[in-house]
Formats: C-alpha cells, sequence, structure tokens
C-alpha cells in the first residue's frame, strides 16, 4: 500500500503557499483566496482538537452548499476526523436515526436547518456548532441555549500541522439507502476519493485553470467528488452556489466562462427551459458529466445541437462516484451509452440466476465494480457487507448490458429503486410509512416514468374501509416521516394488492395495473 500523502489539505497548503493570490473559491458573489481557505481550515482544525477530536472521531455538517462546507471538510481532513455530510432534506426522525448510528463529537449546522436539530437535541449527545460566519445566512434568533458559535469555535490561534493521510485513512460516511430502506454509511476512505480523481482526471478533459460550477448538492458524491474536490486539490476556482436556480446557474455559466460542471438529468433539462438558453454563449462548456439518473437521449441530442457533449458516467455512493464514462467524442455515436470502465476500475456483468459472468454482448446482468475507488464496507452492517460484497467484488443492484463494442448500458434496476428529480428513493421505506396509516389496508409504491423528473413516486393503495383519501392526505402523512423528496406525488386506489404466491407485493403485476389505469388527477 502506498505511504504517499493524499491528504487534501496538503494540496491546499501547496496552493496557499506557491499560488496564495489565487481564487479558490466564488461563494454566493465573494471571491476565496486558496490562502483563505487554508485559513479557514486550519481555524476549524484548531477548534477540533481543542475540543478534543481525534482521528477516527465523526464530525457531521447538516446544511446546503457553501464554503462552510469545504472548510469543514479540510478541517476534518486537517485533524483525520471522518467528515458526514447529512443530507438537508431529511426529515428530522429520519436525521436522528444517522446521527445515532454514527455518533458525531461535533455537528455544524445552518439556521435554515437547527430547527430540526432542536426537535431531537434531547435524544442526541454531541457538540452542536451554529454556522454564525456565513453573511448568506440569516440570524438564528432566539436561538436556544444548547447551541455553541461556530465563529467562537473558530477563534483559536494554536497552530497544529496537518496529519498525513494515507489511502486506507477513513475520509467519510455519506448515508445510501439500501434495498431495506434503510440507510447505509458509506464508508469512503481517502484513497477511493483519490483515485476517482485520478480516474476522472485521465479520461475527462479536467484543468487546473478550470472554473468549476457546484450547484449539485455537495452532500451527494456526485456533487462532490466528480469536480468540486477536484477542482480544490488541482487550484482551479470552484462557484459554489447554495441551491439549484436554473436561470442562475445559465447566467453563471455565461458570466464565470465555466469549463467544469456535474449535473443530473433533471438540471440539465431545466436549463434549457430557460428564456435565452438557446443564445447565451456556453461556449467555454467543456467538460460536463451527468450522472445519478440514465440521460434521456432526446437531451443529449439537444445539446450537442449547442455544440455540448453531456457526458455519461454511471456510479454510486460507493464507487465514489464513476464505474464508468462515455468520453465526449463517443456522446453522439454511443448515445444513451454509460460508456466503459474508469482506467483504474473493474466492472463486469453477473448473470443474476446462475452467478456466472455475462460475456455475450445485449445480454443483460448485474453489474459487478472492482477497484480502488469502490468502498470496503459499510459503516456498522455486517449484513449489507455480506449481500454486497463477493470475492473483492461490490455487487450495484443495477442491470445492464454491452453492446457489440462493449459499451455499457443501464436498462434497469435490480433493486426496486426509485429515481426523481436525481434524487434516490426506496419504495420499501415509503411503503413502511404508509402501513402504518389507520385508512389503509395494504400499499405499494413504485416509479412511474415522469417528463420532467425522471420518474415520479407512485403510492397505490387498498382502503381499509369506506371513505376518502387524497394524495395530500398521503404527503401529509409521510412528511411526518420522511424527506419530502420521498413524498408520493401520484395516487391511485385499487380494490386488491397484486401479491405472488409467497405473499409478497407483485411489483411487476403492480405496474402492468397501474399502466392500464386510467389516468388519475390525484397527482402533482
Amino acid at each position: 500500500m502506498s505511504q504517499i500523502n493524499i491528504s487534501p489539505v496538503e494540496r491546499i497548503r501547496q496552493h496557499a503557499t506557491f499560488k496564495k493570490d489565487a481564487v479558490g473559491a466564488i461563494y454566493e458573489g465573494t471571491n476565496y483566496t486558496y490562502a483563505d481557505i487554508y485559513s479557514e481550515a486550519r481555524h476549524f482544525a484548531t477548534g477540533l482538537l481543542d475540543y478534543g477530536v481525534q482521528a477516527g472521531d465523526r464530525v457531521a455538517y447538516m446544511g446546503v452548499n457553501s464554503l462552510n462546507f469545504m472548510v469543514v471538510l479540510l478541517g476534518c481532513a486537517w485533524v483525520g476526523a471522518v467528515y458526514v455530510p447529512l443530507n438537508f432534506r431529511l426529515a428530522a426522525e429520519e436525521v436522528a436515526n444517522q446521527l445515532h448510528d454514527f455518533e458525531p463529537k461535533i455537528v455544524v449546522v445552518e439556521p435554515g436547518h437547527a430547527a430540526i436539530f432542536d426537535s431531537i437535541s434531547h435524544d442526541i449527545s454531541t457538540h452542536p456548532l451554529l454556522v454564525d460566519n456565513d453573511a448568506a445566512l440569516a440570524a438564528y434568533e432566539n436561538a436556544p441555549e444548547h447551541w455553541n458559535s461556530l465563529s467562537e469555535f473558530m477563534a483559536g490561534t494554536t497552530r497544529v500541522e496537518p496529519v498525513v493521510l494515507l489511502e486506507d485513512d477513513v475520509a467519510m460516511l455519506l448515508y445510501t439507502s439500501g434495498t431495506t430502506g434503510r440507510p447505509k454509511g458509506a464508508v469512503l476512505t481517502h484513497g477511493n476519493l483519490w483515485w476517482n480523481a485520478v480516474n476522472v482526471d485521465s479520461v475527462v478533459d479536467t484543468r487546473s485553470t478550470d472554473v468549476n460550477l457546484a450547484v449539485a448538492p455537495l452532500f451527494h458524491i456526485g456533487g462532490l467528488n466528480a469536480f468540486t474536490l477536484r477542482a480544490f486539490t488541482s487550484g482551479a476556482t470552484t462557484i459554489i452556489r447554495r441551491s439549484v436556480d436554473a436561470e442562475q446557474t445559465v447566467k453563471d455559466l455565461v458570466d464565470y466562462k465555466v469549463t467544469t460542471m456535474f449535473a443530473v438529468p433533471a438540471m440539465l433539462a431545466a436549463l434549457t427551459r430557460v428564456p435565452g438558453f438557446a443564445s447565451a454563449d456556453l461556449s467555454n462548456l467543456r467538460s460536463t458529466v451527468a450522472a445519478g439518473a440514465p440521460v434521456p437521449t432526446a437531451l443529449i441530442s439537444e445539446f450537442l445541437g449547442r455544440g455540448i457533449a453531456i457526458q455519461q458516467a454511471w456510479g454510486l455512493t460507493e464507487t465514489a462516484p464513476f464505474a464508468t464514462y462515455l468520453p465526449a467524442a463517443l456522446t453522439r455515436t454511443k448515445n444513451g451509452s454509460a460508456g466503459i470502465p474508469m482506467p483504474f476500475t473493474q466492472v463486469k456483468l453477473v448473470d443474476t440466476a446462475s452467478g456466472e459472468d455475462v460475456t455475450v454482448a445485449d445480454l443483460r446482468g448485474e453489474l459487478w465494480v472492482k477497484g480502488p475507488n469502490v468502498i470496503r464496507e459499510y459503516w456498522r452492517n455486517e449484513k449489507a457487507n455480506a449481500d454486497a460484497f463477493v470475492r473483492g467484488w461490490f455487487r450495484t443492484g443495477d442491470i445492464g448490458y454491452l453492446d457489440d463494442d462493449g459499451f455499457l448500458f443501464i436498462v434497469d434496476r435490480l433493486k426496486d429503486m426509485i429515481i426523481t428529480g436525481g434524487e434516490n428513493v426506496y419504495p420499501a421505506e415509503v411503503e413502511r410509512v404508509l402501513s402504518g396509516h389507520p385508512a389503509l389496508a395494504d400499499n405499494a409504491v413504485i416509479g412511474v416514468a415522469d417528463e420532467k423528473w425522471g420518474e415520479s413516486v407512485t403510492a397505490v393503495v387498498v382502503m381499509a374501509g369506506a371513505g376518502d383519501l387524497t394524495l395530500q392526505d398521503v404527503r401529509d402523512f409521510v412528511a411526518l416521516h420522511l424527506a419530502r423528496y420521498k413524498l408520493p406525488t401520484r395516487l391511485h386506489i385499487v380494490e386488491s394488492m397484486p401479491r405472488n404466491g409467497a405473499g409478497k407485493l407483485d411489483k411487476l403485476a403492480i405496474r402492468r395495473l397501474v399502466a392500464e389505469l386510467t389516468p388519475e388527477a390525484n397527482h402533482v
């Protein structure tokens, strides 16, 4: 195993030393040099050490995209702590479950998410820090006494050298749902993150002079490690936007002459609907990688008409994130393909029935992945590890096939996961909540094709008795337990639920049933 120090802090230190006036980030219109970023990371690291945080301790972040998001990441790396960015869309119950699972020593929270923490703080043992050093945020008025100031936490002056980080050192935990719908913490090492950057730089036209746009959520591995962390460590400039706004994104692409961007297909589709998109000067946009869901071929063609090659990639949180990539030069001839394996990653197809490798073109199989960018385990989850890792390979649960030229096409999911707007929704999780609704006798959740979001979360229910039930009733009930993006957007009421001989939901029959039903008005 290599003994080379691959800490991102070491790279930031070099930039702060030799190009200290270079702009590393532009956050909501304010420029921050690499010297600024290095200084802020050092101050946060000092706070961690003063509080007693040691290598391996977990530090969580609750908030949207910001400079602080990256400063906390770098501060954790400085002392060898494990960074855990939380999905800011989660409901309080979901946040509490994850905090109990990974037991953070520190939680950094933006004011807009403080109420969620307040509602669960009585049950959480941690040191909460309220973000009070971000001019883009409104202050949290009358904050409860349990809150501590982030700016005061970072006020220490002790100078401590960053620790050396090797490939096996844990960098972060990112939570991703499984077939049961229960979140699993993917344990990403610094080696996983570093090797993904090596893969990306080997096949994507990336440069140290890039201007990267970080508008996709940074708590997602795609938003964070497709380009953004790599841009920081390579000395490029990153535009950080707190949230996705299609009109602002088009403006940023033009005004900042953006060269690299990661996006999910729904984001790209939204750009095409912005007035003036057709005439906007996007000539600098050289490397645009899309993942998170299959990119519609019509969308790829529309961008090609603007001279922009949307480069589709495929992977998961567990592959940090990319396992395959379609080169820009093949965007037109292999429209819709997820490409070929990354240079330092192996991918194979396995027949789900026989367990044998699939070697015949156009024959579908489950995708298995191996490589230094693939996680070695899930956090404290022996069953998930036993199910996912087989003889050094990681089972992804995705189904695909190779064409005659060996290019990968993703066609289905072995798991019943729904991808809506780039977010993963697992039906079992929503079904479990709906099973507690007193008006329902039975329920199933499936994904239905949606032009805007890719798929819509569709609830199919059987009533327990007489009475009326609206989609809004269902959404209000689920919203008590789950994040908003997981709420059903369509509702079908049926007389009985298709089940197989073992009594399990027959999802294929349910999908056929929904397809045959008259399009309902009960949707949003």
